[in-house]
């Protein structure tokens, strides 16, 4: 496309043409066919605590993305990254949130202090 508009510029009324070519490129940046999609902004993801289990027990996310934690179950539990990791939630009661946003990539395990055999991971892309 963009050859043919060049090649009309070529053959007469310069104006009218380079017009129709600006607009032919400009058009697109102005609506905004450049930006990059929603996917690439931060997201805020959910994992429930319900029944002794984090659910999803594994979670695949970006850097940047939010993760929160809701305590549906009827027990008190924590959420804490183990060897060393970035977070640690105070006791969460019953309704009770926690939430952490993942400012770099890796994989990060955690578990509940209270009950051992509760464990997840978060996957940081």
């Amino acid at each position: 496309m963009h050859d043919v508009m060049i090649q009309k510029l070529a053959e007469g009324n310069c104006m009218r043409n380079y017009l129709v070519l600006v607009m032919a490129i400009a058009l697109p940046l102005l609506i905004g066919a450049d930006k990059p999609s929603d996917k690439s902004k931060p997201q805020r993801l959910e994992v429930s605590i319900t029944n002794l289990q984090f659910k999803p027990a594994t979670l695949k996310i970006h850097v940047g993305d939010t993760v929160v934690w809701t305590n549906n179950d009827d027990r008190d539990h924590t959420v804490v990254a183990t060897k060393n990791g970035p977070f640690k939630s105070d006791n969460l009661k019953a309704g009770q949130t926690f939430e952490f946003i993942f400012p770099k990539a890796g994989k990060f395990p955690y578990g509940c202090s209270y009950h051992p055999r509760m464990k997840g991971e978060i996957d940081v892309e």
